[in-house]
């Protein structure tokens, strides 16, 4: 018998709320039990219209950085890790996930993993041919244990650079990462207002604070990406078999560097630095 799992995310009252009801209901169906995490102000207009959800209110947000109440990915994990849930989810507020059998799945592949993967846009949900999105990640399963392993940061939900950090820390850790390419988790088309701002200082400030390049093409945000696809287990949820590349190929490739100055692991031209003297 697979336990609860719980799907926290971070409903929103500026985006379409209509959609994100839509969205939540069709994890209820499924069977997750789902929290939101969001600021005190935000709860007070959210919970009127979502009175089946639970709702954690947390100290700070990122309102004095961004303008705006994100969340800090530290505070889902903070959250996550006193609940005492085995597999933990996060999934973006507006991703519908339209197949029952995501759970049981979810349930047996995230345990001593990460599971990750790209919604699918549509036009609506009654047409569901459109186009999976290849740079992004909406959705993560993991097992409890590896909470532990993820530095502190200054990262939130629904900023830009979350998602590559959510699976690159366990990546760097010799955790499985799993990438689910069946088309399950979908997204209604809206404009998108892109903070390239908050992406570049994220960026520079966060992941390359951590994740050091060892060669010039190894600085772009595509290289990242082509790392994690590169050691991604890929899995196929309509016949629960892994293709692709398999988790011995990437232990093998994690490289330990510990001197005086610095204790790091490296994959290919990306170097973690895990701990600075």
């Amino acid at each position: 018998m697979i336990d609860q799992i719980t799907i926290a995310t971070s409903l929103a009252p500026g985006k379409n709320i209509d959609s994100q009801r839509t969205a939540v209901n069709s994890w209820q169906r499924i069977g997750f039990s789902i929290v939101s995490i969001n600021s005190a102000e935000e709860i007070a207009l959210l919970q009127p219209k979502f009175p089946d959800i639970e709702f954690l209110q947390v100290a700070r947000d990122a309102r004095t950085k961004f303008g705006k109440p994100y969340v800090y990915f530290d505070d889902v994990l903070a959250y996550f890790q006193g609940y005492g849930s085995g597999i933990c989810g996060i999934v973006n507020s507006d991703i519908h996930l339209l197949r029952e059998e995501i759970y049981p799945f979810v349930g047996k592949e995230a345990v001593n993993s990460l599971v990750y993967g790209s919604r699918v846009d549509v036009d609506t949900l009654e047409n569901l041919q459109g186009q999976m999105l290849y740079d992004g990640f909406d959705y993560f399963f993991f097992d409890q244990q590896i909470i532990s392993l993820y530095p502190q940061s200054e990262l939130f939900i629904g900023l830009p650079c979350w998602d590559y950090w959510a699976v690159l820390i366990p990546l760097f850790n010799g955790i499985p990462v799993k990438k689910l390419v069946t088309s399950h988790a979908y997204h209604i088309k809206h404009q998108v207002n892109w903070d390239n701002r908050a992406s570049q200082l994220l960026y520079k400030g966060v992941l390359l604070k951590y994740f050091k390049p060892l060669t010039a093409e190894a600085i772009s945000p595509n290289y990242m990406l082509g790392l994690i696809h590169k050691y991604s287990v890929e899995l196929n949820l309509n016949n629960d078999k892994n293709y692709g590349n398999n988790l011995p190929n990437w232990c093998l490739n994690i490289k330990k560097v510990i001197n005086s100055e610095v204790e790091a692991k490296i994959i290919d031209d990306l170097m973690f630095v895990t701990n600075r003297h």
